[in-house]
């Protein structure tokens, strides 16, 4: 019983490092998937995935902390590694440009998400 209160604690403590090496392991098999086809796969699954990023930050705008910027990174970092096709440097781009478009089309109005 003490053992688990222990495990409980420390995902509530460190839930942002923990759910950064699932998010970046899942990035991983992300782009393993996405890459073994074509490069320009692989860019259209990270400007989307930039999108759901811009989505997310978007959502969390007036209480966004820290272990959101993390939990992105870990799935950049994730896709990153295990990209084999294409330019490390677009794929960065072209995430960061997903991000911006979601985030500036939620912002305007473009968009709307209905609250879960």
């Amino acid at each position: 019983m003490v053992r688990r209160i222990r495990m409980a604690s420390f995902f509530f403590r460190s839930w942002a490092e923990f759910s950064f090496f699932v998010i970046m392991v899942f990035g991983f098999t992300v782009s393993i998937w996405a890459s073994s086809h074509s490069a320009a796969i692989s860019y259209i699954v990270i400007f989307l995935s930039g999108m759901i990023a811009g989505r997310l930050l978007y959502d969390r705008k007036q209480k966004l902390t820290i272990p959101y910027y993390i939990i992105i990174s870990g799935f950049l970092i994730g896709f990153l590694f295990g990209t084999y096709y294409g330019s490390k440097k677009v794929i960065i781009v072209l995430f960061v440009l997903g991000t911006l478009f979601s985030y500036h089309l939620y912002n305007k109005g473009y968009l709307k998400d209905l609250p879960y």
